[in-house]
């Protein structure tokens, strides 16, 4: 569990800007690698591999900053972290 809180924010408005900022930056990167990058050398398969990578933190981020702002006493995990 200390390793998931790792991804997570201080504060819920936070946690949520920086979830849509990978969640926006992982569909354009994934459409970027599939329409507009040619496919020189497998370059578009790299970027819609990271746009793919970034959709899927999002919710992870998400999850982690609801558990660190909403259950009392998980703030001992990440208080080491700093």
């Amino acid at each position: 569990m200390r390793k998931l809180l790792l991804f997570g924010c201080r504060q819920m408005k936070e946690g949520i800007i920086f979830s849509f900022a990978f969640f926006a930056a992982g569909i354009i990167m994934m459409l970027v690698g599939l329409k507009v990058v040619p496919s020189i050398a497998n370059i578009n398969h790299i970027f819609t591999v990271i746009g793919m990578v970034m959709f899927f933190i999002a919710p992870i981020i998400l999850l982690s900053t609801f558990l660190m702002t909403v259950i009392p006493g998980v703030r001992k995990y990440t208080d080491d972290c700093d």
